[in-house]
């Protein structure tokens, strides 16, 4: 019964993507297709199937439940031209049922603006997203997990500004002790209009693995956006004695980024964990960094 519950689950997610696929036009909503948190980031944003932190409410919303105990988190990002994004979460799990809150930010300032091609710029204008969002996750017998996350959002480009509403669904099905596969579709939703258009949400399908052993995890996700290319994306971490964690990862389907880099520290019920993205075509190279607390 519960991998009939499991495949039924991965049908409606390909419906979904079906659905979403029918449709030619770019996405939008630049902080929903920019992945959270730095241990993320530094594995090559394959999290799919990666439990125990609060960011899966944004990766993938049945991982909350999967978590043990509480964890808040603060992370940063900045990239090229002054780039920034910030993300702050709260989650609580006791591999039964888990709750989560998520707020991210993202803006840019000083953007040139021109009517026609001009040598000089009409003037400037500034980008900024923001997402609140409710994770909620419940365990389904032993072995599988199902989540949902809501969020209101809001984008302002120059002067225009939209509201607009979106959902994530996944599941998690721990196939045994050691390897743990996950699914997800993000950003079911729509934007009000803005400037007379309505921004289409940067949804996608992933489905990915997460394999434990010892000190070691190592991740698989692929992933099926409704716009843009498709790819897959791999990580690795491998932690010495509990307190320092070296990571890597390789994204394929960019045309700017491939390969990424990070570590964590811990210190008791603190973790401090950095990524470095370089990127390709001069857009200069990506720095994260995220504290953590349990």
């Amino acid at each position: 019964m519960k991998h009939v519950v499991f495949g039924i689950l991965i049908a409606t997610c390909c419906l979904f993507f079906a659905e979403a696929s029918s449709s030619a036009r770019k996405a939008g909503f630049v902080l929903l297709r920019e992945g959270v948190g730095a241990r993320a980031a530094a594995m090559g944003e394959a999290q799919t199937a990666v439990v125990g932190e609060q960011t899966a409410a944004f990766w993938n919303p049945a991982g909350v439940a999967a978590m043990q105990g509480k964890h808040f988190i603060l992370a940063h990002h900045r990239s090229f031209q002054g780039i920034k994004q910030g993300y702050g979460g709260w989650a609580y799990g006791n591999d039964r049922r888990g709750l989560a809150l998520s707020l991210g930010v993202y803006g840019t300032g000083g953007l040139e603006a021109r009517r026609e091609p001009t040598a000089t710029p009409a003037g400037t204008f500034s980008v900024y997203d923001l997402n609140a969002g409710l994770s909620y996750a419940q365990k389904i017998g032993g072995r599988i997990y199902m989540g949902f996350s809501v969020r209101a959002l809001h984008e302002n480009i120059g002067p225009e500004s939209a509201w607009g509403m979106s959902a994530d669904g996944g599941a998690l099905y721990r196939l045994s002790e050691n390897l743990m596969l996950g699914m997800s579709y993000r950003n079911w939703g729509r934007m009000a209009q803005l400037d007379r258009v309505r921004t289409p949400l940067p949804r996608v399908f992933r489905v990915g693995a997460a394999w434990f052993w010892r000190t070691w995890i190592a991740t698989a996700d692929f992933r099926l956006p409704a716009a843009g290319n498709s790819g897959a994306n791999f990580g690795l971490e491998y932690g010495v004695m509990g307190r320092l964690f070296l990571r890597g990862g390789i994204q394929t389907g960019h045309d700017t980024r491939m390969l990424s880099f990070g570590l964590g520290i811990t210190q008791r019920n603190w973790r401090v964990d950095y990524a470095f993205v370089p990127a390709s075509q001069g857009l200069g190279d990506s720095h994260r960094i995220a504290v953590g607390i349990r």
